[in-house]
């Protein structure tokens, strides 16, 4: 019975960290001071839930902040590449971002 309890752990946090991006990164946005840059949506594809049947996919968005560049899924279909977007990201932690108002 314990070998289940912890493989079900290992399983739940496995799945905690495939999703940190939602689950975590970006609800933190909420309370960690934050910057405002501007992003441009990118050729990169992010297939959603069984995208792969149906070919649902959102683009990618890039920044840049102090020549180094950071990107993530938008998460939002309306968005086409070239795009110029307004990315918040925290200072000290820019992988941690989103589009400026999204929730």
């Amino acid at each position: 019975m314990n070998k289940k309890r912890i493989l079900l752990v290992l399983i739940l946090l496995f799945i905690i960290f495939l999703n940190r991006n939602v689950l975590i990164y970006r609800p933190l946005l909420s309370v960690l001071p934050t910057k405002t840059t501007s992003g441009l949506v990118i050729k990169e594809k992010d297939a959603l839930r069984r995208g792969f049947i149906i070919g649902a996919f959102n683009y990618y968005y890039k920044f840049s902040v102090n020549g180094k560049d950071y990107s993530n899924p938008s998460y939002d279909e309306q968005y086409k590449v070239g795009d110029t977007i307004s990315v918040e990201y925290n200072e000290t932690f820019p992988f941690i971002n989103r589009i400026k108002n999204q929730k």
